[in-house]
């Protein structure tokens, strides 16, 4: 019943707080540009920092960004997953969300789920602040602006999802976590992939 009132609030162009694999996010519908206003505010974020979505699938990814070989290969190996990758988004990806249409594949069922279309995924804190792992650490000035919470208790702490970014053939790691740089060039390696 709340996955079905969360999916709704999204629908309706609210913002939700949720669980992810790695810390609980606040989001919404990311083609809204109501919405990822929204988020900024509520975290306090700079527009300068881009914001990052949850896909359900990679048909769903395709959608929304220009994926080459090298990118489809991640997604294949390594989602559903703690890996987010920047690619070149298309036309019909607002301008505000990001420069480049950032996403994963979570491997958390419930923002699988949620993620009908693409759902903005940043942690459900104050911009600067520490992450979140369970509802009761996240601040009220944050939660004043949310419509729904779904709460699944306290999650595992653990390390955010490695970004990566692939130009010209190189790998880059934008943020450091589970999967590591050497881990991504073996698959292009594997793959004979040099993007």
């Amino acid at each position: 019943m709340a996955k079905e009132k969360a999916l709704q609030t999204i629908k309706d162009g609210g913002l939700i707080v949720y669980p992810t694999e790695t810390a609980y996010a606040i989001g919404g519908d990311a083609l809204n540009e109501k919405v990822i206003d929204q988020v900024y505010e509520a975290k306090q974020r700079p527009k300068e920092k881009g914001l990052t979505v949850i896909v359900d699938s990679l048909e769903t990814a395709e959608q929304y960004a220009e994926l080459n070989e090298a990118e489809e290969a991640l997604v294949d190996e390594f989602m559903p997953g703690p890996l987010t990758i920047v690619a070149e988004k298309k036309e019909n990806v607002p301008e505000d969300l990001n420069d480049n249409f950032v996403f994963r594949i979570s491997s958390s069922p419930i923002a699988r789920e949620l993620a009908d279309r693409p759902l903005i995924a940043t942690s459900a804190n104050i911009s600067g602040e520490s992450t979140s792992y369970s509802v009761d650490e996240i601040s009220d000035k944050l939660m004043e602006n949310v419509d729904f919470v779904l709460d699944k208790g306290r999650l595992p702490r653990g390390p955010t999802s490695t970004i990566v970014e692939i130009d010209g053939g190189e790998v880059f790691i934008h943020r450091k976590g589970p999967i590591s740089k050497d881990e991504i060039e073996a698959v292009l390696n594997d793959r004979s992939i040099h993007s």
